[in-house]
């Protein structure tokens, strides 16, 4: 019996001891190959100085949330054209901020950084347009495209035109002695326009029910879950949101474009300048990524390697609407303005949302003049999106 015992146990002792040693050799060759590609990075980021990085943190420790854009630029002024950037010990990229530079990016064909963006979101962005890869995304792109043909978004204006009108009439309810946060009521405005447009479906969400409640109600009549796969649903709402309240930010530091504005309602030509520049200073989305599946090599002959990611970053400067007259765009670098991207992955709503802020900025002034509070100025706050950590708040004067 005894002999039968060991007869049974020896092999399995060898199995387990043969498992270990092959388990031992599979992380061991993980470490080493691991340690190549990481001096394969190091050796090809040493051709772009940049800030001295921490062996463990990186750049992390030097980059506030608060403050996270103004150190950024800063870094930009001090090292042209791109220069590292380190999440931690072992995540390199390389932050862009040159045109030619960003136009051999994106002009690419690459992959999305879905694995860092996905777990930053409250709700699942589905798989749409800002997740997939591939044929599949290209299947989804090539269907979309006809849905925001410039003869389609004509037919939204109307549209557009009574979700603006709504928040409108709710902003002459207000106090107006105090300044009024405007975040809120923007988020829903452009919400109720999109599920009007995208959707065909009236929520009220403005005057009757919370975002949060419209999402739940959504998925409970399948109204928004099943269909946010193929449209821009979820990134559509909150960048069309964030690009809205760009041109409220520049309100910080004048108020002269808001005479302009009011001259200008009849061509709207100054006004698509302002609403430019202040997507210029406030883009919707504040950084793009890309992971590079095939190196690069740059005008100025430095590359980059397959794997590295990317982020495509172009610095703000003074807010100065003539940057966008006819003879000073005329011979503008092509991407040297990017508030939606630009290549095969830029933003497919990006006229949806120009037509959105020229609407919605023109009726605001048509009934209200808007002073900055000086006491509440906004904090920018880069995330996914660009927003203010302590909302938009403004004072608002009727017209009579």
């Amino acid at each position: 019996m005894a002999s039968l015992l060991d007869n049974i146990v020896r092999p399995s002792a060898v199995v387990l001891q043969l498992s270990v040693v092959l388990g031992i050799i599979f992380v061991l060759l993980k470490v080493v190959q691991f340690y190549q590609e990481r001096k394969k990075l190091i050796k090809a980021l040493e051709a772009f100085p940049g800030p001295p990085k921490h062996w463990l943190y990186g750049h992390n420790h030097l980059v506030r949330r608060e403050l996270s854009s103004i150190r950024i630029v800063s870094w930009g002024e001090e090292y042209p054209y791109a220069f590292p950037r380190w999440f931690g010990p072992v995540l390199p990229s390389l932050i862009i901020h040159h045109p030619e530079y960003a136009k051999s990016i994106l002009g690419r064909t690459g992959k999305s950084l879905h694995l860092l963006v996905t777990p930053l979101l409250f709700v699942s962005p589905g798989q749409g347009l800002l997740i997939l890869n591939g044929t599949k995304w290209f299947q989804h792109r090539k269907l979309l495209t006809p849905a925001f043909h410039y003869d389609v978004l004509k037919s939204y204006v109307d549209l557009m035109s009574d979700s603006v009108k709504v928040m409108l009439d709710k902003w002459e309810k207000k106090n107006t002695e105090k300044s009024v946060e405007l975040f809120q009521d923007v988020s829903l405005m452009t919400l109720d326009s999109i599920m009007k447009c995208a959707f065909s479906y009236n929520t009220n969400c403005q005057t009757q029910r919370s975002a949060l409640e419209l999402s739940n109600s959504g998925k409970a009549k399948g109204t928004w879950q099943d269909t946010e796969e193929e449209t821009p649903g979820f990134s559509g709402h909150s960048s069309f949101g964030s690009a809205t309240q760009s041109p409220l930010l520049p309100l910080k530091h004048s108020l002269t474009p808001q005479f302009a504005f009011r001259e200008d309602l009849g061509k709207m030509t100054y006004t698509t300048m302002c609403i430019k520049e202040s997507l210029r200073l406030f883009p919707p989305v504040p950084a793009v990524s890309r992971c590079l599946s095939k190196s690069v090599t740059f005008s100025d002959g430095r590359s980059l390697p397959a794997g590295l990611l990317s982020l495509p970053l172009l610095l703000p400067q003074v807010y100065d609407p003539l940057r966008f007259s006819p003879e000073n765009s005329a011979q503008r670098h092509s991407h040297a303005f990017l508030p939606f991207s630009a290549g095969s992955r830029n933003c497919i709503g990006q006229q949806f949302a120009m037509n959105e802020m020229k609407v919605a900025l023109a009726l605001t002034l048509l009934r209200f003049k808007l002073c900055p509070d000086p006491s509440k100025p906004p904090r920018l706050l880069p995330q996914l999106i660009l927003r203010s950590s302590n909302g938009i708040h403004l004072h608002l004067r009727k017209i009579h």
